[in-house]
């Protein structure tokens, strides 16, 4: 189906979307401190695993380097000669520091561990950040020939934070342009490079996936740090809307944009977390809450946790990546996680999340875009067509989009008040081949998108291979503020296992 039709059949959607209740007020801003006083289950109370935890590379390197057995320079060194080999095929970067400014970097950063200071956990591991943050002295396109040049006077928040961690920042990443899209079409995936990598944080999957980066940040409007991370074998994270900043983000969607966290595992990125969360003064978003630790979640026993498997998100799956997400339920199950079916979200709730979310993000982002008023012939044509159709919709469509969003805001935390979690296929397919990416759009978002849109925490955890050797992965969801249940299922299943690479 093409751009335009796609989009008209979302607009009839939303004309035809009758609220529960007359009075139904609509959620302009998915802010959700007011949905839930906190955590329902203490997550840090629990035991310990049984199973050892699966470590990941960002504690590993940061052991190491306590030891004197790596160095910052090292690790850039080891990112720079993956970079070098790989990026001609698979165009993780939009830009990379120079290989001069980079070590540099490095050294300073071993100057301040010689001298006794060490910054945290992130001292000297290589980041990518995806081309639609901005990064100062990087330039930001967006993947755009509109923002073609554009370089920022300032970091982005969350690049601020990540800089004084003492973290490096290796480059850009690529994306889809301006993050419309579930695909990054100039781009390839490192497992079968005749097969795109997903998006729109795609340049993020294959920077993690290959150790071109140690961990990557990008953004998740819809899908868009979930489905590169299943198709590729990361983990994406998506946290609870406003736990973290996205000041200094190319908007797409005020109310829907999250900063998105890809590491190889949950341990990678709780330790991200813990440098990103907190208020934000230039993000009105932002929550103010009391900061976590995220690394406390992990490696507990979970044995009781009750998880509602959401079967309309098995329909239209794929036959090997069904195979392979059952598999990991009886993984899940094997370490004392009761899996219970349950009916919602409906196959209705999952249209008009796909239809009705496209309309606020689109029109939201159309918003934006009046910043380039001239700039219609550099667009590619699906984003041109997608802005286009989203400037004519009505405002009553919009208001009822925004309506339908907080009926099913609510209907999804009565729902989890009988589950810590929810649990499904994060893609119906496994990547797809580049050329055929335009028919599978919605298949890949479709099981994503509801969770953004009402700001609930998600991930996307490596599930297994297909017998055709490519990645799945398994999405968990909870309510707000529950990210913990969701890292601690994830490092769980992470226990018990295949810890996936390219």
């Amino acid at each position: 189906m093409d751009t335009r039709t796609s989009f008209r059949q979302a607009v009839q959607d939303a004309h035809e979307y009758h609220p529960d209740v007359v009075g139904r007020r609509p959620a302009f801003i998915s802010s959700v401190d007011r949905m839930t006083k906190g955590q329902r289950r203490d997550v840090r109370a629990l035991p310990p695993s049984a199973q050892p935890g699966r470590r990941g590379p960002v504690s590993e390197a940061g052991r190491l380097m306590a030891e004197g057995s790596t160095s910052a320079v090292d690790q850039i060194q080891r990112a720079l000669e993956i970079i070098g080999r790989l990026q001609p095929e698979l165009n993780a970067f939009a830009h990379i520091d120079s290989e001069a400014a980079l070590i540099a970097q490095a050294e300073a950063l071993d100057a301040e561990k010689a001298s006794g200071k060490i910054r945290g956990p992130l001292h000297g591991i290589p980041v990518s950040i995806k081309d639609i943050i901005h990064v100062k002295g990087m330039p930001t396109s967006s993947g755009s020939k509109v923002m073609a040049g554009f370089m920022p006077q300032e970091d982005a928040t969350v690049v601020r934070l990540l800089k004084e961690a003492g973290a490096i920042i290796v480059g850009k990443a690529q994306t889809h342009e301006f993050a419309l899209g579930v695909t990054t079409p100039q781009s390839r995936n490192p497992w079968d490079t005749s097969r795109d990598p997903g998006g729109s944080s795609g340049g993020s999957a294959i920077s993690v996936a290959t150790g071109m980066s140690l961990l990557s940040v990008g953004t998740d409007t819809r899908a868009s740090i979930r489905v590169p991370a299943s198709l590729c074998g990361t983990l994406g994270y998506k946290p609870t809307y406003g736990l973290a900043s996205t000041d200094g983000v190319v908007t797409l969607s005020w109310s829907m944009d999250h900063t998105g966290l890809m590491g190889r595992t949950s341990e990678d990125v709780a330790i991200l977390m813990n440098v990103l969360q907190g208020v934000d003064p230039r993000d009105p978003g932002t929550l103010d809450r009391s900061d976590d630790d995220y690394t406390g979640y992990l490696f507990k026993d979970v044995t009781g946790f009750r998880v509602g498997l959401a079967v309309e998100a098995l329909e239209g799956a794929d036959p090997e990546s069904l195979r392979t997400f059952e598999t990991c339920i009886e993984k899940l199950k094997s370490l004392g996680v009761e899996v219970v079916e349950t009916k919602l979200p409906s196959a209705d709730d999952f249209r008009l999340c796909n239809n009705l979310g496209l309309i606020i993000s689109r029109v939201e982002a159309a918003a934006y875009h009046t910043a380039f008023p001239d700039a219609g012939p550099k667009y590619i044509t699906q984003v041109f067509e997608q802005l286009d159709e989203a400037a004519q919709v009505k405002a009553i469509d919009y208001i009822n989009a925004q309506r339908f969003r907080s009926e099913f805001r609510e209907r999804m935390l009565a729902e989890l008040q009988g589950f810590d979690a929810f649990i499904m296929p994060t893609t119906l397919v496994p990547a797809v081949k580049a050329e055929d990416t335009e028919q599978y759009l919605t298949i890949l978002s479709k099981n994503c998108i509801p969770w953004s849109m009402i700001g609930f925490p998600a991930l996307s955890v490596p599930a297994g291979l297909t017998s055709g050797g490519l990645p799945v992965g398994a999405q968990m969801v909870a309510a707000p503020f529950d990210d913990g249940i969701i890292l601690a299922l994830a490092s769980a299943l992470e226990s018990v296992t295949e810890d996936l690479r390219p």
